[in-house]
């Protein structure tokens, strides 16, 4: 088979056909920003980043300003302020708006020694914060999208120009109720709940049309699924709020000709199916147990004829295995989710620690190595 390009290499995979070889690529290594080298996290990342840069396909990330709920309407203020924290390792972001029926204030610590940061507040805390937000006004946000297509001809043939959606509608609001509310909700005050998640839905479905009517894609991206799957929510509860809404949006972008990949961490199982019903067509990180239910065998042969699989190499096997059996794992990867195509050989998350440790940057290497080593089709392990 001839030798394709990166892009084309990822849109054939993405495609669920099979091209010259298995694409790779190292999520959240961003080598596709052109002054990359003078803002690596840390002088440790540099020789991981030239791997994938010389190596490696690329996905570039392009998104645009959403407005307020994914509305421009300028009858709502929004500010935001910074006060010191209970203890001098964090502080606190404070964010305000004040809608037409009142204040709404959620706040969030960030830790000062570069430490994880957390929630401490949500916008919506009872009913009357949930009628606040439903009086923001709508007003469609028509975003310019020029700077698409700056990088997508920068990018070239060395990869793919991915395009944000913005999220699905029960992510914006699990992101103003937290997860903990959001359960409740479901049960208690589940008319409310639905009217929040339609009005965020209507707007994304603006939002959506405006951007392939633009022209931009044809790949879009996806993410908040995750946080309507079982067990904080059921399966019906993830067919009523995510596949109902998710559906229509991705039936959109089909229409335009577009692809849309959906990241979703966790237990699928009991939803698999309802990803090839919602009409995905690349599904990441695809985690096996015990961080997810289903080993990737088992999801090739559900789902492997309807979606792409990008992953699904473990972040905590990169920073903690031997590369002897990171080794082995990526050669499993490509054992059960590589035949027929369908199949990029990916990491589940971006890296997330200041420093690459050398047995960190060995199993980055490593997975890059066993890809382009044995990931040539027909794929041969022997």
């Amino acid at each position: 088979m001839t030798e394709m390009t990166s892009r084309e290499r990822l849109m054939v995979a993405m495609r669920r056909e099979q091209p010259d070889r298995v694409p790779i690529f190292i999520r959240g290594v961003g080598i596709t920003a052109p002054n990359w080298r003078e803002n690596l996290r840390h002088p440790s990342y540099l020789p991981l980043y030239e791997a994938v840069a010389e190596r490696c396909d690329w996905k570039h990330g392009w998104g645009c300003s959403t407005g307020i709920f994914l509305s421009a309407t300028d009858k709502v203020k929004s500010y935001a302020q910074t006060r010191p924290g209970k203890d001098e390792d964090f502080v606190v972001h404070e964010r305000i708006l004040e809608t037409p029926k009142g204040t709404l204030k959620a706040a969030s610590f960030s830790s000062t020694k570069g430490k994880p940061g957390m929630a401490d507040e949500y916008y919506i805390k009872d009913r009357e914060d949930a009628e606040k937000f439903l009086s923001i006004p709508y007003l469609p946000i028509k975003p310019d999208v020029s700077s698409f297509f700056t990088e997508d001809r920068r990018i070239g043939d060395n990869g793919i120009v991915t395009v944000s959606m913005g999220a699905d509608p029960i992510y914006w609001i699990q992101q103003i109720m937290g997860s903990e509310l959001l359960a409740i909700w479901s049960i208690e005050e589940r008319e409310l709940l639905t009217e929040m998640v339609e009005m965020m839905f209507q707007r994304c479905y603006d939002f959506v049309k405006y951007l392939v009517e633009s022209g931009v894609g044809p790949v879009f991206e996806s993410a908040g699924q995750e946080l309507a799957t079982p067990p904080l929510l059921s399966p019906d509860d993830f067919r009523e709020f995510v596949v109902k809404y998710d559906k229509p949006l991705i039936d959109l972008v089909h229409e335009h000709g577009g692809l849309v990949h959906i990241h979703c961490h966790g237990n699928l199982d009991a939803v698999l199916e309802d990803f090839v019903e919602m009409g995905t067509d690349c599904l990441h990180p695809m985690e096996a147990p015990p961080w997810g239910d289903v080993p990737l065998a088992e999801a090739k042969q559900r789902i492997g004829r309807d979606i792409c699989i990008e992953g699904n190499i473990q972040m905590g096997d990169i920073y903690t295995c031997t590369e002897k059996e990171m080794e082995q794992i990526c050669l499993g990867a490509l054992r059960d989710g590589a035949p027929g195509g369908g199949f990029i050989l990916c990491p589940s998350a971006s890296p997330f620690i200041p420093t690459l440790q050398e047995n960190h940057l060995k199993n980055y290497l490593k997975i890059i190595d066993v890809g382009r080593k044995h990931g040539q089709y027909p794929i041969n392990l022997g």
